[in-house]
């Protein structure tokens, strides 16, 4: 894949077969708990199914105990709303991902990558407040770590609302978004989608509601000139 950057925002231009033909991406998309894969990424990641790309989801945790009898059904149909298939739950305990080794959860994250060979890997930011998203990050970063002999793989991290914002504002932990994706043509898309897991959303002004999640998508689209859109932190792109 190439990319050339702005000084704001990053415009993807997806590698070609011959004859101008765009190449078919595995994307992965890992997130701590069910709903946390779709919150920051869902109309990004329906722009690549449309265009014809495999997106895979994950999620590493349980979700909340009360929930836990239904939540991976609501999962499921929620990804098919955006036309993901395939979700995997590695079905870890909620909350309590500081007690398993992380070399451990990091192996089960390579072995994902390595039967699904994703080009890129959305997950969530290193600053958040929630210390399984925190856990999924190391695990994901130390997952995707460049070796020789390996194809790169793009390291991007999203936003999630209710976490990503009420962490301690400080240089090393603050959400520095750095590329955008117009997703106005989508965002009725994400709304429909996130209804399936409407045992997690809550009320306005709380953050994690239907309108939190569009005035967020408001703010990022007026970021870059567009109604709606989502922002993500690169952690790394290689272009070789």
């Amino acid at each position: 894949m190439t990319v050339s950057k702005g000084t704001s925002t990053s415009y993807i231009k997806y590698n070609t077969e011959p004859g101008g033909k765009k190449m078919r991406e595995c994307i992965l998309v890992i997130g701590a708990h069910p709903d946390d894969e779709l919150l920051g990424t869902a109309g990004t990641l329906k722009k690549f199914i449309d265009e014809g790309h495999q997106v895979i989801s994950i999620v590493v945790a349980l979700g909340r105990k009360e929930e836990a009898h239904h939540i991976q059904e609501f999962g499921k149909l929620a990804n098919k709303e955006l036309g993901i298939d395939e979700v995997i739950f590695l079905g870890h305990p909620n909350l309590e991902l500081e007690s398993i080794p992380l070399h451990l959860l990091t192996k089960e994250i390579e072995k994902l990558i390595q039967k699904y060979k994703p080009s890129k890997i959305f997950t969530h930011h290193y600053g958040d407040l929630n210390i399984d998203h925190q856990i999924t990050f190391k695990a994901v970063l130390t997952a995707t770590r460049p070796l020789p002999n390996k194809e790169p793989i793009e390291l991007i991290t999203f936003e999630t609302v209710s976490s990503s914002e009420w962490n301690a504002s400080t240089s090393d932990n603050l959400f520095k978004p750095n590329y955008f994706v117009d997703i106005t043509s989508n965002i009725d898309a994400k709304i429909n989608a996130l209804k399936y897991y409407d045992v997690e959303m809550r009320k306005f002004p709380h953050p994690r509601s239907y309108e939190g999640v569009k005035h967020l998508g408001r703010v990022r689209g007026m970021t870059i000139g567009v109604p709606y859109a989502e922002a993500f932190e690169v952690i790394r792109r290689v272009w070789k």
